[in-house]
């Protein structure tokens, strides 16, 4: 008996057979760079950068992408996945969906921001927290919505500056 005699397979399908196999081979570990870390920054900096939603930290920084990114099967080889997003007051929100190829060099996202953006005024020193015109709890819901629908926020930060809000009612 002779393997692969069968007239369907030839040497293309072994081929792409024993391609499948190696991509089964790696863990994901090959986008890494030599230190096994990326930088991320933005420009401006200080933008807060999420992978799947959970926060990294603040722009610039330098991340390991296995110990923040899952890996899995995608189509026929297994590598990472996942969506990586950066954030700032007053500008659009930075996001692309990551893979081996974009995780293998460090990112730089150019943020397009608001020229014209005034960062809500803090509470005077002098007045007592929660005086203000502006802290009152409805106002405060009302803002915290306006930044969500307008993706200044994240939902999940929607959901827990919501939560906060509502704690000290």
């Amino acid at each position: 008996m002779r393997l692969f005699h069968s007239p369907g397979i030839k040497w293309p399908g072994l081929l792409a057979a024993a391609s499948l196999l190696s991509g089964c081979a790696g863990t994901g570990g090959s986008s890494e760079t030599q230190s096994g870390r990326i930088r991320i920054t933005s420009e401006p900096a200080g933008a807060i950068a999420y992978a799947d939603g959970a926060e990294l930290g603040a722009t610039p920084l330098a991340i390991a992408p296995g110990n923040h990114f899952r890996s899995g099967f995608a189509g026929f080889s297994y590598r990472y996945v996942g969506k990586l997003s950066i954030k700032r007051p007053g500008c659009e929100t930075w996001s692309t969906e990551v893979n081996d190829a974009i995780l293998s060099k460090d990112i730089h996202a150019k943020l397009r921001c608001d020229p014209n953006y005034q960062p809500a005024a803090a509470p005077s020193p002098v007045q007592p927290a929660g005086t203000a015109t502006g802290d009152q709890p409805i106002e405060r819901l009302e803002r915290i919505e306006a930044l969500r629908k307008k993706g200044l926020i994240g939902e999940d930060e929607y959901k827990r500056l919501r939560a906060r809000i509502i704690e000290k009612l």
